[in-house]
């Protein structure tokens, strides 16, 4: 009887981490440039707010090879931000609620010139 619910509680527990685990997401991503890379793209800031614009889910900067990455994001539609410091803010609409990774690749030149400022949907990979 003992060992049955000791079994018992250990599967539900399980059960519980696998499922909690599946209500967190995965962002990352890359910037590129088309003509003449900046040398100062870490810099650049990337964040997460929610789709009203009201909070900040998370922030980060691009590492060296320009790639940026949000981990354990709750699933929901989001905001991603993009900052080309005193040149351009490009903005993206996220649906977190399907995948459990969301890969974005942004030309920042190219989009910069075209999206400054407008909320766009991500760009086809």
């Amino acid at each position: 009887m003992v060992k049955r619910t000791l079994l018992t509680l250990v599967v539900i527990a399980l059960t519980g981490l696998a499922v909690y685990g599946q209500g967190k997401r995965t962002v990352a991503g890359i910037i590129y440039f088309t003509n003449n890379t900046p040398p100062d793209v870490q810099t650049f800031p990337v964040e997460i707010f929610t789709s009203n614009r009201k909070r900040v889910v998370g922030a980060t900067l691009p590492g060296n090879r320009h790639q940026f990455e949000f981990r354990k994001i709750r699933r929901g539609k989001y905001l991603l931000k993009l900052t080309w410091p005193n040149r351009c803010v490009l903005w993206y609409r996220m649906d977190l609620t399907k995948e459990s990774k969301t890969q974005v690749k942004v030309i920042m030149d190219a989009e910069c010139a075209h999206f400054n400022g407008t909320i766009q949907n991500l760009p086809e990979q």
